[in-house]
């Protein structure tokens, strides 16, 4: 053989020799996070853990969707799920329309922007403020679904009900009361004048 390809050779070798190196010296040092820390007496892992944080995402009709929290962790059983607590969102819509939604914890899919609202939810936009438990945002299908203790008001009408859906495109809503005999209960004002 050629002692030109046999030096080549040999360095090729140094190479892989030396990246196995570096290699089994990362693998081995790198120890693991101690998983049974908490924090304020919760059951959430300091590994997973992240505070003040923030996710943005856009569709394609040129809606924003913008959810922060003051402290977030990575769930256990679903890596695309963050758990959230003290939670603040704005969905911008196309038009410039803003829709605000605040919660003590929600649950975010990383993936399709779904996001699950639980404890004093509180939603407000165009003079509309809804107080629920629970609220369901689906942002591909532009639509949030309200459930548990719904209790709505505007400038003339306040209602309770048990279930509210929203169309963020057309901002209709649909009220429901899962059990079908019981009925509504809406209260409207006389009209407002300035």
């Amino acid at each position: 053989m050629n002692k030109k390809i046999i030096f080549q050779i040999f360095v090729l070798f140094l190479i892989f020799l030396f990246l196995a190196f570096l290699f089994s010296q990362y693998s081995l040092n790198k120890t693991p996070q101690d998983k049974n820390t908490e924090y304020s007496n919760s059951n959430i892992n300091l590994s997973n853990t992240m505070t003040n944080i923030e996710y943005k995402s856009y569709n394609a009709d040129g809606n924003q969707y913008l959810i922060r929290a003051k402290l977030g962790t990575i769930s256990d059983e679903n890596p695309n799920l963050i758990l959230m607590k003290n939670v603040e969102a704005e969905i911008n819509l196309a038009n410039n329309e803003k829709i605000f939604v605040e919660s003590i914890s929600a649950s975010y899919n990383v993936n399709n922007y779904d996001t699950l609202f639980t404890g004093k939810v509180n939603i407000r936009y165009d003079g509309h403020n809804i107080n629920c438990d629970n609220a369901q945002m689906l942002f591909k299908k532009h639509k949030i679904k309200l459930y548990s203790n719904i209790n709505y008001s505007s400038l003339n009408t306040s209602l309770l009900a048990d279930e509210i859906e929203i169309d963020l495109i057309t901002k209709n809503l649909k009220v429901y009361m899962i059990d079908k005999n019981q009925k509504i209960k809406a209260t409207f004002k006389n009209n407002v004048s300035n």
